[in-house]
């Protein structure tokens, strides 16, 4: 039986983490407000090489202020305006780990699936985005997966957004 996004959501408060599928390729997924998920998830990327950038996965901009405060003019239109992958990296991070509050990688989906499960969930979704159509060698995956890969995947463009607007390209 295919689970529904209030069956994933559902799995995603109890703190299990999920396979996710979306334009970039397979991540691994969890309730950013579930510390013990969140705990795990970086256990997981310790072990990584290279690490993956873990990243907030949101459904559209205005889930920007639940994770960023202030938020930069232009992150807005940035994130709305995105027509392929792009991750924004913003200072001043709220309702996150420590880990994440200096620094918070933030990429709106394009996928509905995701979308869906992320507006179900009521907010965005802690992700370590492992970039490939495959699942990494050597890694468990999760008993549970959501999303589909395209045809071809896209890496997402890397950016640093200062307080201020301050722009400045870490992967093009």
């Amino acid at each position: 039986m295919t689970p529904t996004p209030r069956d994933i959501v559902a799995t995603l408060r109890q703190g299990t983490l999920i396979q996710l599928s979306d334009e970039t390729g397979v991540s691994l997924a969890c309730d950013p407000a579930h510390a013990e998920a969140v705990e795990h998830l970086l256990d997981v990327r310790k072990d990584l090489v290279p690490a993956p950038l873990p990243t907030i996965l949101i459904a559209d901009s205005g889930q920007l202020n639940l994770y960023v405060r202030p938020v930069p003019d232009v992150a807005w239109d940035l994130i709305d305006f995105a027509e392929n992958p792009l991750t924004v990296l913003l200072a001043n991070g709220i309702n996150l780990p420590e880990a994440f509050r200096a620094q918070v990688p933030v990429r709106k989906t394009f996928s509905e699936p995701v979308r869906k499960l992320i507006g179900a969930l009521g907010r965005g979704l802690l992700t370590l985005p492992f970039e490939d159509a495959e699942w990494p060698v050597g890694l468990a995956k999760p008993p549970i997966s959501w999303g589909e890969l395209p045809g071809k995947i896209q890496l997402p463009r890397i950016m640093e957004l200062g307080p201020k607007g301050e722009v400045a390209f870490l992967r093009k």
